[in-house]
């Protein structure tokens, strides 16, 4: 089994320990470098090229979200997890936009984190049930009149189940299609919402107030 390599950004140290400790606990992921600052973070994951980047928002130097917005510019491809103490709509809807894949609450880091690593890893979407929560209660309701009708029903099938946290495999499988045919479906659906990658097309769809029975986006129950 190939092991997830890891970067971990996280200003105080005490905390980054324990993060690398559930990390490595895991046992299919391995911490690869760690950074106290915005700066390092890119440099390690310039130099590492590391499958998921894990975030903290509140750091010196550079914040989490300039840091996402640095790096994505050179390294677009790059999977991130953000964390954070809170659920602030303006600083999830920023982080999504930005590209982050994952957006978890440190207070329920212990029991989500693994889950959020491995889920991006993948390049699917995970955020905490606090995150999407404050998502779909920021709809915008005027807006969200007939938004989501600009998809065709495939189309609407395939980002609920990217909502859902599944990766385009799984999709085309749930489905009985090809990859290729999912990817133009989630490409058409991205045009039509007037997006430009898979994060904002969470968020987006979220915000429209598409809810499913989720995976990768964990309830409360």
């Amino acid at each position: 089994m190939a092991m997830i390599r890891v970067v971990v950004a996280e200003d105080h140290h005490l905390v980054r320990q324990g993060i690398c400790k559930l990390l490595e606990d895991g046992g299919d992921i391995q911490v690869v470098g760690e950074a106290d600052n915005g700066r390092d973070a890119i440099t390690l994951s310039r130099s590492l090229r590391p499958d998921v980047l894990v975030l903290d928002v509140s750091m010196p130097q550079l914040d989490g979200l300039d840091t996402l917005a640095e790096l994505k510019a050179t390294l677009p491809n790059q999977h991130v997890v953000i964390l954070s103490m809170h659920a602030d709509l303006g600083i999830v809807q920023q982080a999504l936009r930005s590209g982050a894949l994952g957006y978890i609450l440190k207070q329920s880091v212990a029991g989500e984190l693994l889950a959020a690593v491995r889920t991006v890893s993948n390049g699917s979407v995970y955020l905490s049930a606090g995150v999407s929560q404050v998502l779909t209660s920021g709809v915008y309701v005027e807006k969200s009149q007939g938004l989501l009708d600009r998809l065709s029903p495939r189309e609407r099938q395939v980002v609920e189940r990217i909502v859902e946290g599944y990766s385009m495999k799984e999709i085309a499988n749930s489905m009985h299609t090809s990859v290729k045919t999912v990817e133009k479906q989630r490409r058409d659906a991205m045009r039509k919402l007037d997006v430009d990658n898979t994060a904002s097309l969470v968020r987006v769809s979220l915000e429209l107030g598409l809810t499913t029975g989720k995976k990768g986006i964990p309830s409360n129950g």
